[in-house]
């Protein structure tokens, strides 16, 4: 990996913003650094490029040999002087002024000793023209060969570069604070990650090699050329400012368009990710229609900028092509008279015809190697911005590892708050013992959630400190943190794998005998047996095959094999049946057992048994104490509990490991509909 590549203003984990235009001279470079471990295969490809670009400017004199020859075969017919035996005169193609093709007089050495001393008795002319061909095949399988070489090499280079690279842009999405997920979407996220990625891999390297192949092409020709006639060769040249000045508008263009149209395919990403993901709410509310209608909205977005790409690369090509026409009237014109004049032979002329396209070609190269910069440009700017988003929640440059805590865990007047000026938490301080459960109540929005989300570092508080063990948690390493606290919450995240590598998520190593421990303490084994493979079922996209009450044992049994020493339950037992809630119930009591426990109570059921619990609104604590001291205060813990009992008459107790009465079963189950919902 190669990591450091940030940017001079690094920004801070949140929505995108509007970024300072990017200089080719500045992002070109941050591309290229991908290149340094693999500079071996870059030089070899280098080295390729010029090999082929001094073989690709050889045909066309082949071919001026070759008109050369009918010419002389021509002139013999209506009656000129015959060409001067071997090794005597001048041959074809060479003039009075000393211009003569530079292969020809190689060419025709070898086509004398070829006719001389192979095929004495066939007509010189006919030997000749079967040598340049053979001649034009060896160039042309040589040329390939080479190319095929070039390309192979460029494939593999360019395949390790955007290994690299996406897993450099993963490995950093990895280290970000959820704000950036929370602010980003997560099809945006995955189309820079997977689409824009990908396209610098057609910008990184083969632009680069493509325009030293050009300049090397361009600089044979030149020398030919201006060794020939070099009053053409200019006025050749003199079109080339008109090929800049239209390359470079178009190129200007290009960039705002690139940029548009990586953006709309990162909306329509994003849009595809949430309906593919919510398909059962959709068709649950039969809205598919509406959903239909959205996409196509977001679709026809991308068609639009894909069709304005599409005009403009069609309208510059025959732009470019009448520039290239210029050319040729040069050469008809000027190189017709110097023909004419007798000062040019007639394979020079129809050299210089074909090197019409190696000295435009390397022009129009450049203006290639710019248009794909400024696609470079515009799909790097948005990778870029997932580098160079600063994690909200770093480590500490003398953080020092967590040892193996007991999980006393202390809120040191803790302030927080997702906007700034607007607290969410406010003046939070109370300490938990090790094993102690603590249970968070309240209602929604009062910032319960965002409590436990501060435990394992997601966020940081804006002022306060955390402590656990005596450690301040910002000022140890984060893994070393994380890997001592477990989370189980209400919808349970587990991974399109099977069961066995869920449960094993967090310890991969585990044997099957801890696994099927683990399974059991959480009331998941029997049920895992009944599926098909087993702890081999793979449980489909965030688990959809299990239901509700099966995925939060799965997720139980989970944190029971991690074995944390501090365990966050988020609601872990609401939206279930009651037998379905009573086997939770006892996985929970099997998972709490010498663990700080820290539980979000939607059901005050679920905290009767709490040694401290803490009444929060409005992001502070208002009341903390145990059940029954908070019931005597009369405050709001009493109001919300008698709000949810009033017409049972007496409390229920906490639901024991042993199934319940059906009356007592409902009792537990009842819900506080105050303290529904999500805290933000």
């Amino acid at each position: 990996m190669h990591m450091g590549f940030y940017g001079p203003h690094p920004r801070r984990g949140g929505p995108p913003i509007d970024r300072p235009k990017t200089s080719i001279r500045k992002t070109y470079p941050r591309l290229l650094r991908y290149v340094k471990p693999y500079w071996y295969l870059f030089g070899l490809v280098l080295i390729l490029a010029v090999l082929s670009s001094f073989i690709g400017v050889l045909p066309p004199q082949i071919m001026g040999v070759m008109i050369n020859e009918v010419t002389s075969v021509v002139s013999e017919h209506m009656g000129g002087q015959p060409s001067p035996p071997p090794g005597h005169g001048r041959a074809p193609g060479l003039l009075p002024f000393g211009k003569v093709i530079w292969l020809e007089p190689y060419l025709r050495r070898m086509m004398d000793y070829v006719w001389e001393n192979w095929f004495p008795e066939v007509n010189r002319h006919i030997v000749n023209f079967f040598f340049l061909a053979a001649v034009m095949l060896i160039f042309y399988i040589g040329t390939n060969g080479v190319s095929v070489t070039q390309g192979l090499t460029m494939a593999v280079l360019g395949q390790r570069l955007i290994f690299d690279m996406r897993a450099h842009v993963y490995s950093h999405l990895q280290r970000l604070s959820l704000r950036y997920f929370e602010n980003n979407s997560t099809g945006d996220i995955m189309s820079r990650v997977v689409n824009d990625v990908n396209s610098l891999e057609r910008v990184i390297v083969g632009p680069i090699i493509d325009f030293i192949t050009s300049m090397f092409s361009l600089m044979w020709i030149l020398y030919f050329c201006f060794k020939w006639e070099w009053r053409l060769t200019l006025m050749l040249l003199s079109v080339t400012p008109l090929l800049w000045g239209t390359t470079f508008i178009f190129g200007r263009i290009l960039r705002k368009r690139f940029r548009e149209q990586r953006e709309r395919i990162g909306e329509l990403n994003a849009l595809l990710q949430d309906n593919i993901s919510g398909i059962r709410i959709i068709q649950g509310f039969a809205r598919e229609e509406h959903e239909l209608k959205r996409f196509n909205e977001r679709n026809r977005g991308v068609y639009r900028i894909n069709v304005k790409l599409a005009k403009l690369f069609n309208l510059f090509r025959p732009i470019i092509g009448l520039e290239y026409q210029f050319g040729f009237v040069i050469i008809l014109c000027y190189g017709g008279l110097k023909a004419v004049q007798g000062e040019l032979s007639p394979g020079i002329l129809v050299i210089f015809f074909q090197y019409v396209q190696g000295i435009y070609g390397p022009i129009t190269s450049i203006m290639r190697f710019y248009n794909m910069i400024q696609q470079a440009l515009a799909s790097s700017e948005r990778v870029f911005e997932v580098l160079d988003t600063v994690p909200e929640v770093r480590e500490a440059p003398d953080a020092v590892e967590l040892p193996r805590i007991e999980g006393r865990v202390e809120f040191e007047h803790v302030y927080f708050s997702y906007v700034e000026g607007v607290e969410v938490l406010k003046d939070i301080t109370f300490t938990a013992e090790p094993g102690q459960m603590i249970a968070l109540v309240g209602p929604s929005g009062a910032g319960k959630t965002t409590l436990t989300n501060l435990i394992p570092r997601f966020y940081d508080p804006t002022k306060g400190r955390i402590l656990i063990d005596g450690y301040d948690i910002r000022k140890v390493k984060l893994k070393s943190l994380r890997r001592q606290i477990g989370i189980v919450q209400q919808d349970p995240f587990l991974f399109n794998d099977t069961v066995r590598n869920n449960i094993a998520y967090a310890r991969p190593e585990a044997s099957d005998e801890e696994i099927i421990a683990a399974a059991k303490a959480a009331n998941a084994h029997d049920f895992i047996m009944e599926l098909p493979e087993g702890y081999e079922t793979v449980v489909g996209e965030r688990g959809v095959k299990l239901s509700g009450g099966q995925r939060q044992r799965i997720a139980i049994a989970r944190a029971i094999l991690a074995d944390p020493r501090i365990l966050i339950l988020d609601e872990a037992t609401s939206s279930v049946d009651s037998e379905t809630e009573m086997l939770i119930q006892q996985a929970i009591n099997n998972l709490i057992k010498n663990r700080t426990t820290f539980v979000i109570a939607h059901r005050l059921s679920t905290v009767l048994n709490a040694d401290l619990i803490l009444v929060l609104d409005e992001g502070r604590i208002v009341e903390r104490g145990r059940h029954s001291e908070l019931l005597e205060r009369g405050g709001l813990y009493a109001r919300l509990y008698r709000v949810q009992f009033r017409d049972i008459g007496s409390p229920p107790k906490r639901p024991p490991v042993t199934v319940p009465p059906p009356t007592e079963r409902e009792e537990v189950g009842l819900e506080l509909p105050d303290l529904t919902g999500d805290d933000g």
